[in-house]
């Protein structure tokens, strides 16, 4: 039998062979291989924009501890984006520091009319960003219809 390269539970596929990994070589080159799989903000943005989505999504149902797990995942991925891009960092901060801790505030006193606001001035930080970043025709918009499958509890 051939193997695939695939791994059950803590086995290691085999190094050198058909079992081998693509991360090979020294540490330096491992390390660069890796920085360029995890690449610049491209993919953050993608996560950061379904957990967007999802933000809405949960306020629409009124699902706070939904709203909040979204909100605690935005931060967290928009904060490792940074790390990976330091010179993202200063059009990150009124996001990380002003724009999302309104949510999280609306999410936390369970306020409708409130987390609505807050969700539109975080949209509106988005684009700045976006301008910041020289990328403004990345536009921010609320979802039209669900992606996910995530619903509230009955």
């Amino acid at each position: 039998m051939v193997s695939s390269g695939c791994t059950r539970g803590d086995q290691a596929p085999a190094r050198g062979g058909v079992g081998t990994t693509w991360l090979e070589g020294a540490t330096d080159d491992q390390m660069t291989a890796i920085e360029r799989q995890l690449r610049g903000l491209d993919i953050a943005m993608i996560e950061i924009g379904y957990r967007f989505g999802e933000l809405y999504w949960a306020g629409q149902d009124r699902n706070w501890d939904y709203a909040k797990y979204q909100a605690d995942k935005v931060r967290l991925v928009l904060e490792l984006a940074v790390e990976r891009r330091p010179k993202r960092a200063a059009s990150a901060q009124p996001f990380l520091t002003e724009d999302l801790p309104a949510v999280v505030a609306a999410i936390e006193a369970k306020d409708s009319d409130r987390y609505q606001l807050a969700l539109e001035r975080l949209r509106t930080a988005c684009a700045k960003c976006h301008v910041a970043e020289s990328v403004p025709f990345f536009t921010a918009q609320f979802p039209e219809r669900r992606v996910s499958v995530i619903r509230p509890a009955d």
